[in-house]
């Protein structure tokens, strides 16, 4: 772990992290995870100047961080599929489903990390041997929207898919990465996506409760009599290598953070710690998930659009933790600290620092919108989470707009994308080139 002059950073203990995991997948929601910024003292800023370099260096902390969180909890989910594919039932699917509801977490705080193509294009990364960018990583591990019926059968085609494909290739990581993006950007065969789909199945619910319900019987082997569906072997391979390749994917994504990753030429933290435009990455990454991404993409276009096939974890119906997290990662970026899984907390030198130390008006701008966003993001969390009728995202797209959990949700797009002015002055503030927005995320 790297720490910057000055600012502690928590070391993490695998035993205690074992424990855990283990206590958290006891729990019935992801919601059990703290978050950093939550921690009114996490919010504060640096009594000293900092540095860029400071700033620069805690910033890869953070993403190994994260990124070794979302390998942890992967390598969860992976023993929890296994065990259930050693036997399948209605328990070992449910906590499968639940590995995969905390694997969640983590891995959308790190999707800050996504927008980094003007610091990696000319770097030819890829060629030095290891990953060229986050941004082209990311498309094998969390791509979206799914077409499920790239994938396996759907309703009114019960023989659509890979799974299903008469005298179809062998299911290996190799074919699944070759197919992915096959004919089309939604047909999805990697990462989150397609595992949420193989435990859930189809969400036919449309904007009223309820996930998708694949039964555990489509993971029982073909010989077994139990199938009930077809090719339950082949989807029993899909499922396995699927997972598979996802820990292998985060395995590769936190070893180019890691401590010796700093000072190894070709590797992400390498290259991020040697940019000029290392600061201007993380405004434009900022800006990018918050206003683009998150507020657009993820949130109002099922909002506005009342569409539930919009939202991100639409055959779970997780979505709520999902894009809660994915604010969690624009927090942490800002203030400069992560809260792992165990409770262990990493903090050094941040963006909220250097702002704060040349305009602390603008410091306190960011610092009042984010506190004021969180408790709107923390509505929609806490309304998907609650006990007793919880109301899931997909649902609260399908309420009027008057309605207590969507004006929660409408409130904070519109408060996400006012941001852009306070971004605007941190340009001018920093004298950092204009931060173009392209698109509207995905």
């Amino acid at each position: 772990m790297f720490s910057s002059t000055g600012f502690k950073t928590s070391s993490f203990s695998k035993k205690a992290l074992s424990i855990a995991l283990a206590s958290a997948l006891s729990f019935t929601s992801a919601v059990a995870i703290a978050s950093f910024a939550d921690n009114q003292q996490h919010r504060g800023v640096a009594t000293s100047d900092v540095t860029i370099e400071q700033v620069k260096a805690n910033y890869v902390t953070m993403a190994y961080a994260a990124y070794d969180d979302s390998y942890l909890t992967a390598k969860t989910l992976q023993k929890s599929i296994e065990a259930f594919l050693a036997s399948p039932s209605e328990a070992t699917l449910n906590s499968a489903k639940e590995a995969y509801k905390l694997a969640r977490a983590p891995y959308q705080q790190s999707e800050i990390m996504r927008w980094d193509t003007d610091i990696t294009i000319n770097a030819d990364l890829a060629k030095k041997g290891g990953l060229g960018s986050v941004d082209d990583w990311e498309g094998q591990v969390n791509a979206w929207p799914l077409d499920e019926q790239a994938i396996d059968y759907v309703q009114g085609n019960k023989n659509a898919g890979i799974i299903n494909q008469k005298n179809g290739e062998q299911i290996t990581a190799e074919y699944l990465v070759k197919q992915n993006g096959v004919g089309g950007e939604a047909n999805v065969t990697t990462g989150y996506h397609a595992i949420e789909f193989l435990l859930w199945g189809q969400d036919l619910n449309g904007t009223k409760a309820g996930a998708g319900e694949r039964s555990f019987n489509d993971f029982q082997t073909d010989k077994s009599g139990l199938c009930s569906a077809s090719n339950c072997d082949r989807r029993r391979d899909y499922l396995n290598v699927s997972t598979e390749l996802l820990v292998d994917d985060l395995q590769a994504m936190k070893l180019e953070w890691n401590e010796p990753a700093a000072t190894t030429a070709g590797t992400l933290a390498h290259n991020f710690l040697n940019s000029d435009d290392a600061i201007r990455y993380m405004l434009f990454a900022l800006k990018s998930m918050a206003t683009d991404e998150l507020a657009a993409a993820r949130m109002n276009e099922g909002l506005e659009g009342v569409d539930p096939e919009q939202e991100h974890d639409c055959f779970s119906d997780l979505s709520h933790i999902a894009i809660y997290h994915n604010f969690q990662g624009i927090r942490n970026a800002f203030y400069g600290g992560y809260q792992s899984i165990d409770g262990k907390i990493v903090q050094g030198a941040s963006l909220a620092d250097l702002i704060n130390q040349k305009d602390k008006k603008l410091f306190n701008e960011f610092d009042s919108a984010f506190q004021a966003i969180e408790k709107n993001m923390s509505k929609v969390l806490n309304a998907g989470e609650q006990t007793n009728n919880p109301i899931r995202f997909d649902q609260i797209i399908g309420q009027a707009d008057s309605a207590p959990e969507k004006k929660a949700a409408l409130d904070a797009v519109y408060q996400l994308v006012s941001l852009s002015s306070s971004f605007d002055k941190v340009e001018a503030l920093l004298s950092i080139e204009a931060l173009t927005l392209s698109g509207t995320g995905d």
